[in-house]
């Protein structure tokens, strides 16, 4: 189930938008519980969050304003599901404080919504992706996302998890990254993997993680882990 709130003072407009969610969806066979907001505090004030949840905000209403409704979901992490509708390309910039998911013009609904859910959809994809290794008899299955790195060290992978959670299991560093490529997830060096998601810094040759872990960065691939270190801080801020 994915669940979609549409947040806009105009009610042609929002309920234009919600008969193009439901049919994008439903031609994918996707089960969609839409729900239509015609203020900021409407919102705000019954709103809930859910996972799988998409929430599209007209950057301009009166009284609270999409970007004040988006500061106030940043707090929680929620700013990351949000998608601005507008037609004032001037707000744009004010609104990429709060990191959104997407933009929307309200003129181009027609044909931009369909892309955006698509996005939306590789994306929720993306966050069911599971690694899966086996310790001792035992075999875990462990949300992709909730790594933070690995490290070949005395003939076994160390893996440390969001939680600074550690296993050690038997395997190879190229084994691993065949599950783990994509997204936020970079080779820093031929023993190494780690999520940049969790890199707080990066140093001369190393990159620190939140676990306080320095882990060396190869020289011929720092230029790479700059620039895919600040996409990931870009789309996961």
């Amino acid at each position: 189930m994915v669940y979609v709130s549409v947040c806009d003072d105009n009610e042609m407009t929002a309920q234009k938008l919600k008969l193009l969610i439901c049919k994008e969806f439903s031609g994918k066979n996707i089960a969609c519980d839409c729900r239509v907001y015609l203020s900021g505090d409407e919102f705000l004030s019954v709103n809930e969050e859910k996972e799988n949840e998409l929430i599209i905000l007209d950057i301009e209403m009166p009284g609270m304003s999409g970007i004040q409704v988006a500061e106030r979901l940043k707090d929680t992490g929620r700013n990351k599901s949000i998608v601005f509708l507008t037609d004032y390309g001037q707000l744009v910039f004010q609104s990429l404080k709060c990191y959104p998911f997407a933009f929307i013009r309200k003129k181009h609904m027609e044909t931009e919504i369909p892309e955006m859910l698509e996005q939306f959809l590789a994306r929720m994809e993306k966050k069911k992706a599971a690694f899966v290794f086996s310790v001792g008899r035992n075999t875990i299955k462990m949300p992709a996302e909730e790594i933070m790195h690995l490290i070949y060290r005395e003939h076994k992978i160390v893996l440390v998890n969001k939680d600074h959670e550690t296993y050690a299991f038997r395997g190879t560093i190229r084994e691993c990254w065949e599950q783990l490529k994509g997204g936020c997830f970079f080779q820093v060096n031929s023993g190494a993997i780690v999520n940049l998601r969790f890199g707080k810094r990066l140093e001369d040759a190393w990159i620190v993680m939140e676990d306080g872990s320095k882990i060396p960065v190869s020289r011929e691939k720092r230029r790479a882990c700059r620039l895919e270190f600040m996409k990931c801080w870009r789309e996961n801020a």
